[in-house]
């Protein structure tokens, strides 16, 4: 969206309907289930403007009920998958509690990736794993002790070299903004190169990336799914 996406509230319904981008079956290609086959659910809108961000959670008018969208669901699934993953947008904008709940029953594994600032309650379970790429310099306070690694989106040169994580705003561009610093109470912290669109950029924020591996002990995340020309 490049940042030029509408502002959305978080809605606080019954979760029975919901407004869905799309619904595909893929590889993960990042973080700590990459690689695996898994059933992405794309939510629409997002709280957060991120002025570099090549994903479209707009675009979309369907808006199925709960049921309808489980059998979205079903149909790309094959019996042996079971990876959902619920990304964006902001997943947490939209009441999707109940969507997870019904997702572990059935025996899935659910990863939830979100930008931090929003939270709903949602079922304990070691099924359910919550991704946090931070894009502000705060987090909802509950959602923290809920987060099972943090996924840093990083550019060549942003960094501080104290820590090797990202100092620049993603709200703004060349406005600088200390993101959220993770706790060190967390299963793995990821550095995952931008994607600025332009192949001599990339790699110069993909060696960036990898040094910042090498020197903070990160987990380097390459998004394997582009470089397989994955959805």
């Amino acid at each position: 969206m490049k940042g030029k996406n509408p502002l959305r509230r978080q809605e606080r319904d019954d979760g029975q309907t919901l407004w869905i981008q799309e619904v595909f079956y893929t590889l993960q290609g990042e973080g700590p289930y990459s690689g695996q086959p898994s059933v992405f659910v794309r939510t629409c809108g997002c709280n957060l403007r991120c002025y570099w961000c090549d994903t479209d959670f707009e675009s979309s008018t369907w808006r199925p009920s709960l049921e309808d969208l489980l059998q979205a669901i079903d149909a790309v699934c094959p019996a042996f998958c079971d990876l959902i993953v619920i990304t964006g947008g902001e997943p947490f904008r939209q009441n999707i509690g109940p969507l997870v709940e019904t997702l572990l029953t059935r025996g899935k594994r659910v990863q939830i990736e979100t930008n931090g600032t929003l939270w709903l309650d949602l079922p304990l379970s070691d099924r359910l794993t919550i991704v946090c790429s931070p894009k502000t310099s705060s987090l909802h306070p509950k959602l923290v002790p809920r987060i099972s690694a943090y996924k840093y989106v990083v550019a060549a040169g942003d960094a501080d070299p104290q820590d090797g994580l990202p100092i620049n705003s993603t709200q703004k561009q060349d406005a600088e903004m200390r993101l959220f610093r993770h706790d060190g109470h967390v299963g793995a912290i990821y550095v995952m190169p931008r994607d600025d669109n332009d192949e001599v950029l990339n790699r110069r924020n993909r060696d960036f990336c990898a040094e910042l591996a090498l020197q903070h002990g990160y987990r380097l995340c390459l998004q394997t799914h582009k470089l397989l020309n994955l959805r």
